[in-house]
């Protein structure tokens, strides 16, 4: 499995248009129209956007210390008992927003606003069990979203579908991805090898419905 790396990348004065001119460079698609391009660069910005939120999550050990504090705030509430927030603190938080109030009146605002008052505990709760939810269900997904299954596959289907023809003299697949990573940002440690990238491509070419366009192949008249 190539692992994902949270590096920034790399200083490059290239800007993003630049990087993305040069990976339309590399799959020969420099001179193509603007019907085939449209659709092409709505592909690769959902590739690229995949992957940049997939660097932003957070590690599975940082959420689950998140919802160990949800289940210590909630204990604790309990603890200090529902009447001092629903007073105390309740009228605090009024206070601070209408400083110029007497007591007697910002419990008066307190009454006529009572229903309206947030329960902090079954929000908490409500979120702890969306968590449990995710931590859950999302496990052998998460697992599986690395860069292969985030960037390279998809992108591999994407040059099947646009008929990209390569050669190791005119047109190397590793020349395509390198381009493809510089403008996605992909540290240069967690790229994976020549090799690698072959073989991933043998793998999903072993399946017609996986890696080749759904075009109907023309007929000679």
């Amino acid at each position: 499995m190539i692992n994902r790396s949270k590096s920034p990348p790399s200083s490059n004065a290239e800007s993003s248009e630049q990087q993305y001119e040069k990976l339309l460079a590399a799959m020969g698609l420099s001179e193509a129209g603007p019907y085939r391009l449209y659709p092409l660069k709505s592909d690769l910005e959902r590739i690229k956007r995949d992957y940049a939120h997939w660097v932003a999550a957070p590690d599975r050990k940082l959420v689950r210390s998140y919802r160990a504090a949800i289940t210590n705030v909630i204990a604790l509430s309990g603890t200090i008992g529902p009447a001092f927030f629903g007073n105390e603190i309740e009228k605090a938080g009024l206070s601070r927003l209408n400083p110029d109030l007497d007591d007697d009146r910002l419990r008066e605002l307190m009454e006529e606003h009572r229903h309206e008052q947030d329960d902090l505990v079954a929000a908490l709760t409500g979120r702890g069990l969306d968590i449990d939810h995710w931590l859950k269900t999302s496990h052998d997904a998460y697992k599986k979203r690395d860069l292969r299954k985030l960037v390279m596959e998809p992108f591999l289907r994407l040059m099947a579908e646009q008929e990209i023809i390569t050669s190791r003299k005119h047109r190397p697949r590793k020349r395509i991805f390198d381009a493809l990573f510089d403008w996605l940002g992909v540290d240069k440690k967690s790229r994976p090898t020549s090799a690698n990238i072959d073989t991933i491509a043998r793998e999903l070419g072993g399946s017609a419905s996986t890696l080749k366009p759904n075009a109907k192949r023309r007929t000679k008249k």
